[in-house]
């Protein structure tokens, strides 16, 4: 039987963790769990509510730019951030 390993990050820079609500190949619950065990201030999770396997490039500015900031400057969004299918 397969055992997780334990996943932690104290005092790490921040991670940018992206959930997808409608994504059929990763479950949303992963990537809040993933968030919570890179521990507070280092797991910052995104939600984006839309459909498909992966959330950046799939016609949500809100996310795109999530991302480009977090790859090109190193900020990342407020932990929790919401963004919507269409925005």
């Amino acid at each position: 039987q397969y055992e997780t390993p334990e996943v932690s990050a104290p005092g790490a820079a921040p991670v940018l963790v992206i959930g997808n609500t409608g994504d059929p190949a990763t479950p949303y619950e992963g990537a809040r769990r993933m968030a919570d065990e890179l521990g507070k201030g280092v797991g910052v999770e995104l939600t984006w509510k839309g459909e498909g396997h992966g959330a950046y490039g799939n016609g949500s500015d809100c996310v795109n730019s999530a991302v480009n900031a977090y790859l090109l400057k190193g900020t990342v969004p407020k932990d929790g951030k919401v963004c919507g299918r269409h925005q």
